[in-house]
């Protein structure tokens, strides 16, 4: 509605009300036709503001780019070629050995301290053979002394204290003696290929775990025959890695993986939130 047409509506109603008033019509009556007149006209007027209201600019959306074609897409060369394995692989987690020595003796590991540890062109700086680390009094071994980063010796020997011992012991009763595991330091692509990317255990950033010894020589064997509170245990176990490690996988994950687990610490995109634990 137009405000003219509105003005003109009220004073045409206002002439009306005045000769109601002129009939004998009382003082108050009046007051109170005339003040819902008022707030009549309020509404009135801020719907006709709100309907001629200018709207608001749209932002036009960019256009989609050109689609490529199947056949193009398959003709352009790959950006990305496959390239061999790049060896002298060299990784420094910063730790001098004087820290690595304080760090080691915290979780009660003990250790050889290597320094610069090279394995087939692969370098791994600060680098450790991992002895045997304490829990609860009783001391876990590592007999193939496996060579890793000291930042990496550390927290795998923290899982083994904090979690490997008091769960083999909740669910067999027996006393964990030692962890077989591989050498650690392998300098090889992942999954042992030569056309996927370079694998952690190359820098000294990741451990595999064939089985554990346990109390009277008793094998527990990753992948083998198991009793049902064996198996409990080693399910405890791969799964608490996932707060220790990146990367945790084992049988079932791949056929690679069949007999053993692997632990690492590898970053999967920008940061070491995610985790891969299969």
């Amino acid at each position: 509605m137009q405000r003219g047409s509105l003005t003109r509506r009220l004073s045409d109603f206002l002439k009306s009300r005045t000769k109601y008033v002129d009939h004998g019509q009382s003082r108050t009556e009046t007051m109170m036709r005339l003040t819902r007149l008022l707030l009549w006209m309020a509404f009135l007027s801020s719907v006709s503001t709100a309907a001629y209201t200018k709207p608001s600019k749209v932002p036009i959306p960019r256009s989609k780019p050109p689609v490529q074609s199947e056949t193009s897409a398959q003709s352009s060369p790959s950006t990305e070629a496959k390239q061999p394995m790049t060896v002298q692989i060299s990784t420094d987690d910063g730790m001098s050995q004087a820290d690595c020595k304080a760090a080691m003796e915290a979780v009660g590991a003990t250790f050889n301290w290597i320094g610069e540890a090279e394995l087939e062109g692969c370098t791994v700086e600060q680098g450790v053979e991992l002895i045997s680390v304490r829990s609860n009094g009783s001391q876990i071994a590592f007999p193939q002394k496996p060579t890793m980063s000291c930042n990496f010796a550390e927290r795998f020997a923290q899982w083994a204290a904090e979690i490997a011992a008091p769960v083999v012991v909740a669910h067999t009763e027996a006393q964990l003696h030692a962890i077989v595991t591989g050498p650690g330091l392998v300098c090889r692509n992942r999954v042992g290929t030569s056309t996927t990317k370079v694998s952690e255990h190359a820098k000294g950033n990741a451990i595999d775990i064939a089985g554990f010894t346990l109390a009277g020589k008793r094998s527990l064997t990753i992948g083998g025959e198991v009793s049902d509170s064996e198996a409990r245990a080693l399910a405890a176990m791969r799964t608490s890695a996932c707060g220790y490690f990146t990367t945790v996988l084992g049988p079932g994950a791949n056929p690679a993986h069949a007999n053993h687990f692997h632990f690492d610490h590898g970053k999967h995109g920008r940061s070491y939130n995610y985790r891969i634990c299969e």
